[in-house]
């Protein structure tokens, strides 16, 4: 078992008090403290604590692929196939969708061969891999995912009085057809029309009230001038309470807008931009990965598996597996040959092997090799346990309102 080290990204939407406040992260220079990636992605892999000196995780894999992902993991995937994130949002992110795995393969070979370098700004591609997600809220957690109802969406525009053949085109007959059309329109306003359709809906705002309105206020304060205002009129706006998870798809577009959580995701870097960014935007690209179809919140947000203090939130991706578990006393737990991380969330806990002895600490977190066998986790607290997942979606689940109010699983303010 191995002390993690691990990356922190200071991107501009990042908080420069949450992760330091609720986690101890040091940020002297008061920078904006994103995301802290616990894993081994090509670009920041976590570092482990070896024989007295900090190793790369990833290097450590490539030299003991058997021992460290198990055979399983490493006959499918090659590589740890999932990365675990705290994420602490103060500023909405860019707008995204992620492409499937065989979108990605395509998308990666074709861009290759137009001899397009990985690192290039106008590149979509970096990797050959889908990127399924998972956000659990640790605070009051704000984001967009999934078309809402087409007639919601209808509704919305139809307020909006924006004289234009896709709008008036969606209203008559909402498919997923006309939809697609109405959402490049917005993707390529541009100029003087731009900026009349994007000051007749804040304008708007300033005489109605809602979800709706708030969450454009809201996205308005750092993208006044963004044609991914108007995705508040597309999109489910999803307010997630400590302890509720939301799943992420291929294909669906996305943001997070406010607050704090642990992700897990497969182990890509491919993202299709939409709005809210100053990255590049592929159009073409972008609406050729979309599922143009409505989604029900109540699809989206993950009723956990319970079984006792473990609440296990599965999902239809086998690259990852996420787990929290209140701890009141010790438990005995076992890497079942697959590759785990551990991520202390509340308390002081203790783990022990036949060989080893560790703390693990608020904030802190442990790679537990997939030949590690069972081990014991004592002490009061909570983790977040990160494993390689299954090709299942679960018939068996329980809801929260069986067994306990979801609030009672994390408490963190922000």
């Amino acid at each position: 078992m191995y002390k993690l080290n691990n990356y922190v990204q200071h991107y501009d939407w990042g908080s420069p008090t949450a992760l330091t406040e609720h986690f101890g992260y040091a940020n002297v220079a008061r920078l904006p403290m994103a995301e802290v990636w616990m894993g081994a992605h090509s670009s920041a892999s976590s570092r482990l604590w070896d024989q007295g000196e900090w190793k790369s995780l990833a290097a450590e894999i490539t030299a003991r692929p058997i021992a460290m992902l198990g055979q399983v993991t490493y006959e499918r995937f090659h590589q740890l196939p999932f990365l675990l994130k705290l994420l602490a949002a103060e500023k909405p992110l860019s707008i995204q969708v992620h492409p499937t795995k065989l979108a990605a393969q395509q998308g990666f070979a074709r861009e290759d061969s137009l001899g397009i370098p990985l690192n290039h700004p106008s590149r979509n591609y970096r990797d050959t891999n889908h990127k399924p997600e998972v956000i659990y809220a640790l605070t009051p957690f704000k984001a967009l995912n999934g078309f809402k109802s087409f007639g919601k969406i209808a509704q919305a525009f139809q307020k909006l009085e924006w004289d234009h053949p896709a709008v008036k085109g969606f209203i008559e007959c909402p498919t997923s057809t006309q939809l697609r059309q109405l959402f490049i329109a917005c993707l390529q306003l541009a100029g003087e029309e731009k900026q009349q359709v994007l000051t007749r809906l804040l304008q708007s705002t300033d005489q109605q009230e809602g979800v709706i309105t708030q969450t454009i206020q809201m996205i308005a304060k750092d993208w006044p001038n963004d044609c991914g205002l108007l995705m508040p009129l597309f999109l489910n706006i999803v307010d997630l309470r400590p302890g509720e998870a939301l799943y992420l798809a291929a294909g669906t577009p996305h943001t997070y807008l406010q607050g704090m959580g642990v992700e897990i995701m497969a182990n890509s870097d491919n993202v299709l931009r939409a709005g809210l960014t100053t990255k590049h935007i592929d159009i073409d690209e972008l609406v050729a990965n979309v599922q143009f179809q409505e989604k029900k919140i109540e699809q989206l947000i993950l009723a956990p598996l319970v079984k006792g203090n473990q609440f296990q939130y599965p999902v239809p991706a086998a690259d990852f597996s996420l787990s929290i578990l209140n701890l009141i006393s010790s438990v005995e737990l076992t890497s079942e040959g697959l590759p785990q991380i551990l991520l202390c969330l509340k308390g002081t806990l203790q783990l022990s092997s036949a060989r080893q002895h560790l703390s693990l600490t608020l904030g802190e977190s442990i790679f537990i090799p997939a030949n590690q066998g069972s081990y014991t986790l004592a002490g009061q607290g909570q983790i977040a346990l990160a494993t390689v997942g299954s090709m299942v979606t679960p018939t068996d689940k329980v809801s929260l309102s069986e067994e306990g109010k979801r609030d009672d699983l994390c408490d963190f303010k922000m």
